[in-house]
């Protein structure tokens, strides 16, 4: 995530004014706040609601949500504190407009230590009754669709904001906007019900599509779940991975190009990468979000996943067969080893042992086809719908929590691609993925 910020320096930046909490209040308070709107089905009770408890959290005067107008050139305030009566009145943000404009524009955070020598905003006025000249400011994003922003300011202890509360508004700016589409999906399915009873000659079509409404509900729901997890992953996990990786690479600086023990620091140094985008990807799942990144080869890719995996497929004395076709084109890494990597997980696990595992990949009209297949126990007929669905399993509790699965379906999807499953108990299975490749890439 880019910090926006002209005035934050390393000091003040790791304070913050939330750390007199212990990490389990700090957590409850966050569920707190994603639990207060779950029985919430009104998009202004949403926003109302979500904004008041994280104004309490971060203990500020002022705060407000603005909604991206239809037309996606302005920016329409829907609920605020701290405004008087006059301020609220049809409010109105253009696009690159100020703070909230500015930051709808590069759907980024942004946080302003002092506004009045930000040279970002020379010729910002701020309103007479703003207190405190400090802001921090996030945008409510759905994958890469911007939705709205969410602004606090005039903290009560009157001090400025730090780059760590930042962190934690664009978390919870992301749980609002994915509660803003679950309370979506269940106004359309509401209105489903409604047109069902007195549309009988169309019963069976509206059972279909609210059977799916009700799919995605839960489904939006558990992605909440996820985004919660992936929170506090990233808080845990960011500080420690960040000092290993530092003290991985100042090793790396002291040791010859040529002594054996260089080359364990690069794989440790690989696996910590592994474990950063780890955290990333779950965040991404919970967000619906890929970000873009640089082109990957395929063989390479392929080749790490193999190499990670080595040791337990040496263990069950697994057969792999590769057919790759020659000069496969360069891809999008927009998370491919990770689909290669869940894919042969599963695999594996399904074998007991003496499998084989098989992978075909070729391109075919600016369509990358990638498949998958093993000689493992096979999923039942009743279960393949629900491969997909975040948490479920069948593997035992120490063998997976049901996310992998998942991410490769999010991860297929941000390519616009498909993926398709075919398998019998008993007979193994076969995952089948397309993948489309822009001309030129």
């Amino acid at each position: 995530m880019r910090v926006l910020s002209e005035q934050s320096d390393m000091s003040s930046a790791s304070k913050f004014p939330l750390e007199d909490l212990s990490q389990t209040a700090l957590f409850q308070k966050i569920n707190d706040i994603c639990a207060a709107v779950d029985a919430v089905n009104s998009i202004e009770e949403l926003f109302d609601i979500s904004l008041k408890r994280t104004m309490g959290l971060f203990g500020v005067r002022r705060g407000s949500i603005f909604i991206l107008n239809k037309n996606g050139s302005d920016l329409v305030l829907m609920t605020a504190q701290g405004m008087k009566g006059d301020e609220k009145k049809q409010l109105v943000k253009r696009m690159g407009e100020g703070i909230v404009g500015q930051v709808a524009q590069l759907k980024e955070p942004i946080i302003v230590d002092d506004i009045s020598k930000d040279k970002r905003f020379i010729n910002y006025k701020t309103r007479g009754s703003y207190r405190t000249p400090s802001f921090i400011c996030t945008p409510l994003m759905i994958k890469d669709k911007l939705i709205g922003v969410i602004n606090l300011a005039d903290k009560e202890s009157n001090q400025r904001f730090y780059k760590n509360e930042m962190q934690l508004l664009d978390f919870l700016a992301s749980q609002i906007a994915l509660n803003y589409r679950r309370v979506q999906i269940y106004q359309k399915f509401e209105k489903i019900n409604k047109e069902t009873q007195s549309l009988k000659d169309q019963l069976g079509q509206s059972d279909q599509e609210t059977a799916h409404l009700k799919k995605q509900i839960v489904v939006q729901e558990k992605f909440a779940t996820i985004g919660k997890l992936a929170g506090g992953i990233a808080h845990e996990f960011n500080n420690p991975l960040d000092g290993v990786m530092r003290y991985t690479n100042l090793c790396l600086e002291h040791i010859d190009e040529n002594e054996v023990v260089r080359g364990y620091l690069l794989e440790i140094k690989y696996g910590l990468n592994r474990m950063a985008n780890i955290v990333k990807n779950l965040l991404a799942c919970c967000r619906n979000e890929f970000p873009d990144r640089e082109n990957v080869d395929f063989e390479q890719a392929l080749n790490h996943v193999l190499g990670g995996m080595s040791i337990d497929i040496s263990h069950k004395n697994i057969v792999i067969e590769r057919d790759i076709e020659s000069k496969m084109p360069h891809i999008q890494d927009l998370g491919l080893e990770r689909i290669l990597t869940n894919l042969f997980r599963n695999a594996v696990d399904a074998i007991d042992a003496d499998g084989k595992i098989r992978i075909r990949a070729g391109f075919r009209e600016n369509v990358m086809t990638i498949e998958i297949s093993d000689t493992g126990r096979g999923i039942p007929q009743e279960q393949i719908e629900k491969i997909f669905d975040p948490f479920f399993t069948t593997k035992e509790m120490d063998k997976g929590c049901g996310l992998g699965l998942t991410i490769v379906a999010e991860i297929v999807k941000s390519y616009n691609g498909k993926i398709h499953v075919e398998s019998e108990l008993g007979q193994g299975a076969t995952f089948v993925i397309n993948l489309p490749i822009e001309k030129g890439r």
